[in-house]
């Protein structure tokens, strides 16, 4: 098991000698209540002059140098309203913006516009060039295309970003795949989700060709945080809940998914 392998990796470190006995913290006071959450803003279909006024005062903001805050105020105010004329400029500053937090906010102002003009917007932004480098954009993306018209053909604009690399900066985007996976029980994820039941471990360690082990190290972290969320995925597919890969693989082959 990679566990396994990763602590024998690193017991070459000294051990940590055991912690003085401590008398018992008092037991902390109840939090406070949280308050209820505000409603969510609705959002209104903007006619194409409303929605052109809007498009206009952004631009005559973006030629300047606006601040962060001055940017996310902006973008407050066009999230009241939704036409296709936003989709343009909102693409633009997720692709471009400095801000990783302005980004990931025009990319959710994306996904409300009118699907028709949004979901190809947002599948287009997947395969930009600017945000491969974006894990946390990306993820917004992804869960735009999930709530803008997402169909089953669409997997392929999908299916790599979820295995292109293991990092821990990319585990957010993992998760948005996943759950998209899960929302629409995405059959054409199969073969993909089948690949990561199982813990993470070189089949041979002495082959040339294996990875080395700092891949095999950040796919294991990566894999800890999301194991349960791929057997979600195929239960939302399948029905069924499997423990192994084998176990499931055996399922399939007599009952195979249609």
């Amino acid at each position: 098991m990679f566990a396994t392998l990763l602590c024998s990796l690193l017991s070459w470190q000294e051990p940590t000698p055991p912690a003085k006995p401590v008398d018992p913290a008092p037991a902390p006071a109840p939090a406070p209540a949280a308050a209820p959450a505000a409603p969510a803003r609705p959002v209104e279909p903007w006619d194409d002059k409303t929605a052109k006024a809007a498009v206009d005062e952004w631009s005559k903001l973006m030629k300047g140098t606006p601040s962060m805050a001055e940017k996310s105020k902006a973008l407050d105010r066009l999230a009241a309203g939704a036409n296709k004329l936003l989709v343009k400029p909102l693409a633009q500053v997720v692709e471009t913006d400095k801000s990783l937090v302005v980004r990931k906010r025009a990319a959710e102002l994306l996904a409300q516009q009118p699907a028709t003009d949004a979901n190809p917007a947002l599948r287009k932004l997947l395969k930009s060039d600017k945000l491969k480098n974006a894990p946390a954009v990306l993820a917004e993306v992804v869960r735009g295309v999930a709530r803008s018209g997402y169909q089953r053909g669409q997997w392929g604009d999908l299916k790599d970003l979820f295995e292109r690399e293991y990092h821990v900066e990319r585990v957010p985007l993992q998760e948005a795949v996943l759950d998209l996976v899960i929302q629409h029980k995405e059959k054409d994820a199969l073969d993909m989700l089948l690949g990561h039941i199982d813990e993470p471990s070189p089949e041979n360690v002495d082959d040339a060709s294996n990875p080395p082990q700092e891949y095999w190290e950040a796919r294991w972290k990566s894999w800890s945080v999301w194991r349960g969320k791929v057997k979600d995925a195929i239960y939302a597919i399948t029905g069924q809940r499997f423990s192994t890969a084998a176990e499931a693989k055996a399922w399939l082959k007599k009952n195979p998914v249609k």
